[in-house]
């Protein structure tokens, strides 16, 4: 069994420069997404270009779901309008409860899927308990960069080897 907290692919680099013939040659179905931090900044209303495009490539070869712990339905709803997307806010993740809805609506083998988030204590670890393939990538900035030290991340980490 492998570690709650251990990413199945600890990329280091943001959403957009996932390769999708990475994820499609493991048998990856559907992916998972987070929102803030992963495909746009907490703070910003735009989503980048890049993230755009890559979503964009993503709907050709899989099937796509939001799943944010953002409380505003609003924002999630505008973000999941936008790029075309269905979508789960409020997730409280690292609860299993909202992704195990989706994995239901997809109708899915978990082998299939993968949780694509920025964090190891909501989205790691609600992919892990759910037995997903995991992705953690870098935060991105309101820009589109991606954050070259993010220190929740860190944090997170070393509280991770630290626990488990």
């Amino acid at each position: 069994m492998k570690a709650l907290t251990k990413a199945d692919w600890d990329s280091k680099i943001p959403i957009y420069k996932i390769p999708h013939k990475k994820l499609y040659k493991r048998g990856i179905k559907c992916l998972l997404i987070d929102v803030d931090g992963t495909l746009l900044s907490r703070d910003a209303n735009k989503i980048p270009l890049k993230v755009k495009n890559w979503i964009k490539k993503s709907k050709e070869l899989f099937s796509l779901y939001l799943v944010s712990n953002n409380p505003s339905k609003e924002r999630i709803k505008m973000i999941g309008k936008e790029l075309g997307i269905k979508y789960k806010f409020k997730a409280y993740k690292p609860s299993k409860k909202v992704i195990l809805e989706v994995i239901k609506i997809l109708n899915e083998d978990t082998n299939n899927i993968a949780l694509i988030g920025d964090r190891v204590t909501t989205d790691v670890i609600a992919g892990n308990r759910c037995e997903l393939f995991t992705i953690l990538v870098s935060r991105i900035d309101k820009n589109g960069l991606p954050i070259k030290f993010n220190t929740t991340l860190f944090i997170e980490k070393i509280i991770s080897f630290l626990l488990f």
